[in-house]
């Protein structure tokens, strides 16, 4: 029996610890630099202060925190406070690698299942977890199945076990659904994935996020290394999404990232350059631009986002410097007219932000909008603004300079592959929302750069949002 720490008393930890009685792990204790955590118990276990580790320096430790840069942090306190070396810490994916292939009862499932081996036409499994209600993800899964079924392909099937299930009448016999559980990766939930799996080899099986169905598919394919094939792809670049997909690096055969950015920074990691492909995603995007811009200064400048309104200073959108760049942009006396299009936990405080401000005259909160409404949103913009930290390549970007609205965005994955810097629009440095309001004036004062600059991001995205050379891409991965 391997004894092993667990550090974060959270719900991946507690997830953690009913998958490891599965296992030949014994939990040791359960660590947490929270001190109200202290003296607690999680799962039957008490949760004990980080300088617990010093009792246990040849033990297994898990650090099962997603944060990557809290991770870092964690290393360093347990490494200058409790003198353990790191040797023996396995990362949260590894610990799930070894626990799933090493269950007896899931290689049985696997080995028992008789298939036809010859004859068989290939299936082509796209992971959806979260139905078709979420955003950009759900969207494509959703465009490029029904595109290919179109083209004649009919072995398309899309997996999914939660979220809104509006299915048009096109994919409903190309959904298989699985039943899953609201702690991740839990022993259930990978046996349903593995069994339907086995009932649709031989496959290929493409995945959005290193999830359930990565792992089920990797298990099956080591019984049957002839009749599994894992395209893993990537949509977000920092570093705790990285780790994570490294963690469970045994399990692609190839990735394929939505920006060169991506492709560069998992070759950095050591992922083999032939493994690593690069897609751009489409969408809906006229030939030729229509559209008029706010070229009298009379009228107010129409600046735009649409995104997730996730959180503040630790989020990847970072609402707490959109609201930062609304008072800045205010107090500049600047004539214009905001409208943010999304939801999410913290748009109630923005909105108090807002009014509080005096801003609601200025600002508009227009909550989430239909796919079939985003053209018209970014076609009344002059400006599109994002403030994120990171992104894989932001489909709303895109989106709006395929309607010719002029990009002001941090520098975040894929940008500088769309965007040339003061041509067809403006990238700014991560945090500088400063900056931003500083472009945001100059083009306020400068109007007539609007249509010349939208009309460059139009022409510079629209060769990309094209289905078909999408789809070429696509079968050539799948079909070679």
């Amino acid at each position: 029996m391997k004894k092993i720490v667990l550090y974060g008393a959270g719900k991946r930890c507690r997830g953690l610890i009913r998958i490891l009685r599965c296992s030949d792990y014994k939990v040791e204790t359960i660590l947490d630099s929270d001190k109200d955590k202290w003296g607690k118990e999680i799962e039957g276990y008490k949760i004990e202060p980080p300088e617990k580790m010093k009792e246990f320096s040849d033990t297994y430790l898990c650090i099962t925190i997603a944060d990557y840069d809290i991770i870092k942090d964690i290393r360093v306190k347990i490494t200058n406070i409790c003198h353990y070396g790191l040797e023996k810490e396995i990362s949260y994916n590894k610990l799930l690698l070894e626990i799933y292939e090493n269950n007896i009862e899931i290689n049985r499932i696997i080995l028992e299942k008789k298939f036809a081996k010859k004859g068989k036409k290939q299936s082509i499994l796209f992971g959806c977890y979260n139905g078709f209600i979420l955003g950009g993800i759900e969207a494509w899964t959703r465009s490029i199945c029904e595109s290919l079924i179109k083209r004649g392909n009919e072995n398309i099937y899309i997996v999914s076990g939660q979220g809104d299930y509006s299915v048009p009448e096109q994919l409903k016999c190309h959904m298989l659904y699985v039943d899953t559980y609201k702690e991740r990766f839990q022993v259930d939930s990978i046996k349903n994935h593995i069994k339907i799996i086995l009932e649709k080899l031989p496959c290929k099986v493409i995945t959005t996020q290193p999830d359930e169905l990565m792992l089920a598919a990797h298990l099956v394919k080591n019984s049957h290394p002839d009749m599994v094939e894992v395209i893993s792809t990537i949509r977000g670049s920092n570093e705790s999404i990285y780790e994570r997909y490294l963690g469970f690096r045994e399990c692609a055969d190839i990735y394929i990232g939505v920006s060169q950015d991506i492709r560069e920074d998992m070759i950095q990691r050591g992922v083999e350059p032939e493994k690593i492909y690069t897609m751009s995603v489409p969408f809906p995007c006229e030939k030729v631009l229509t559209r008029t811009y706010t070229e009298d200064n009379t009228r107010p400048l129409r600046i735009g986002y649409a995104g997730r309104m996730d959180g503040m200073e630790k989020s990847q959108k970072r609402m707490d410097l959109m609201l930062k760049l609304m008072k800045l942009i205010g107090d500049k006396k600047i004539h214009f007219r905001m409208e943010l299009a999304g939801d999410g936990p913290v748009r109630e405080k923005m909105e108090k932000f807002v009014y509080d401000n005096r801003l609601n005259e200025k600002i508009h909160f227009l909550g989430r909008l239909n796919r079939s409404e985003i053209s018209d949103f970014w076609k009344r913009q002059d400006i599109c603004i994002n403030l994120a930290d990171y992104e894989g390549r932001s489909i709303s970007i895109i989106e709006a300079m395929g309607n010719g609205a002029v990009p002001v965005v941090t520098a975040t994955s894929g940008v500088k592959e769309d965007i040339k810097d003061d041509i067809n629009g403006f990238i700014i440095p991560l945090g500088d929302y400063r900056m931003m309001a500083d472009k945001i004036a100059c083009l306020a004062e400068h109007r007539e750069r609007l249509s010349e600059m939208g009309r460059l991001a139009h022409d510079a995205v629209y060769p990309k949002s094209l289905m078909e050379s999408h789809l070429e891409f696509w079968e050539g991965i799948l079909y070679k």
